[in-house]
């Protein structure tokens, strides 16, 4: 996946789950189910819409088609928006109007694992480029079985009936397919139109929780459809994320559960953003950018992920910014930057400042004094999540149940 070209990156660490699973951050605190560092894709999100964690293997992008990734160890606010105050990784594909031609790979290792990739780029004039990109990997994952999962599944009713009393087997395959389609325009000199829609379907797999303990997953499909447009320095831009973990309702036994509980995971979650953003010079030694977010997350959990929260669980944030660089000499930059934030299940407007003086004695040196602050959302199911994560504990006839913290209110107990 894109993470194993970050292995040698200073300041990046990298916790491997598995052949394609990994988690990676910027600022320490790498956990399992990370969503703390900003994974973005040719300037989307590139996390899984209700979650907010970064699942590299969902990624739409394929290794044949990657032409950069831009890393950003410090708070990044101003420009990337809420949730990037723990670095940002930023994956680039190539443009087709860049790089024509077909690329074929086939690859193959240890864990039984096979790769084939496929890439191809054309232009049909000056104005008008396309590429289309494929990718499908299998293997066998390396074999654990967890003494936390139940050797077969409790006969509840919070479990499909024919998984009920059934033996309990990991899965240790590995499939995934991934794919893209892209169309590039260029109608007049300063304008560029982008249109993307990507999709990658995990047919088996597993993924690590922070405390419902391992997901088998079952056809986790990820679709992405995004409108980019760049006029001079004016960019805007539209897309739309799509999850679904492969079970329409909380009964399915089709696709993705835990195995912990044999409970199947609902997730048709989606996250819809529009961004622009605008920049200026005032003669060759200040210039400003500035520019505003809308983000809109709407988790669809079947009452599974977020129980009886389903109901109260959509969140939507605003941001506006505004950066300002001064360049009196060649040598020295000052940087400016704030931004504001605003979301409907937490009280208040957030700022994040940003100061900075830059100084590059040569082209490839630089010395900088930086101040900055910047904030993140919690993620949705830090508010929202209601989902059992061990039935039956000890035999004792209770489940331990993992819920989020209340927005707003937090919890509240009766102290009489």
């Amino acid at each position: 996946t894109v993470t194993d070209h970050l292995r040698g990156t200073p300041g990046i660490d990298i916790s491997k789950g598995g052949i394609a699973q990994a988690n990676v951050v910027a600022r320490g605190f790498n956990n399992a189910f990370s969503g703390s560092m900003l994974m973005l894709q040719d300037c989307r999100f590139a996390g899984v819409p209700s979650l907010r964690v970064n699942v590299p293997f969902l990624f739409t992008g394929t290794n044949e088609d990657i032409d950069r990734m831009e890393v950003l160890l410090g708070p990044a606010s101003a420009l990337y928006g809420p949730n990037s105050s723990s670095g940002v990784l930023h994956v680039i594909t190539k443009s087709p109007f860049n790089s024509q031609g077909t690329t074929i790979s086939v690859d193959g290792g240890e864990r039984s694992i096979i790769r084939t990739g496929l890439r191809h780029a054309g232009k049909v004039n000056n104005k008008l480029a396309y590429k289309v990109s494929g990718e499908y990997m299998q293997g066998r994952d390396w074999e654990y079985n967890d003494k936390s999962e139940p050797l077969t599944f409790p006969n509840t009713t919070n479990i499909p009936a024919a998984r009920r009393g059934q033996a309990n087997q990991r899965d240790f395959d590995l499939q995934r397919f991934s794919g893209e389609a892209r169309v590039d325009v260029r109608p007049t000199e300063g304008v560029e139109a982008i249109t993307t829609l990507g999709y990658t379907n995990v047919g088996s797999g597993m993924e690590l929780t922070g405390a419902n303990g391992t997901a088998q997953i079952k056809g986790w499909t990820y679709t992405s459809l995004q409108q980019r447009v760049r006029w001079n320095k004016l960019f805007m831009q539209a897309f739309l994320n799509l999850s679904d973990a492969g079970n329409d309702t909380s009964s399915s036994d089709k696709g993705t559960y835990l195995l912990r509980s044999g409970q199947p995971i609902v997730d048709q979650s989606r996250v819809f953003a529009a961004q622009a953003q605008h920049g200026f010079d005032l003669g060759s030694k200040q210039s400003f950018t500035y520019g505003v977010d809308y983000i809109k997350t709407d988790p669809r959990t079947g009452g599974t992920i977020n129980g009886g929260n389903e109901a109260v669980d959509n969140v939507t944030e605003f941001g506006a910014y505004l950066q300002s660089s001064t360049k009196p000499t060649k040598q020295i930059e000052i940087l400016l930057a704030a931004r504001t934030d605003r979301n409907n299940v937490i009280e208040g407007n957030f700022f994040s400042p940003r100061a900075a003086l830059i100084f590059k004695p040569t082209e490839n040196q630089n010395i900088r004094a930086t101040y900055n602050r910047a904030f993140s959302t919690p993620a949705n199911f830090s508010f929202f999540l209601d989902l059992v994560s061990s039935p039956n504990v000890g035999g004792s006839g209770f489940d331990l149940r993992a819920r989020g913290n209340p927005p707003k209110t937090g919890f509240t107990f009766n102290q009489t």
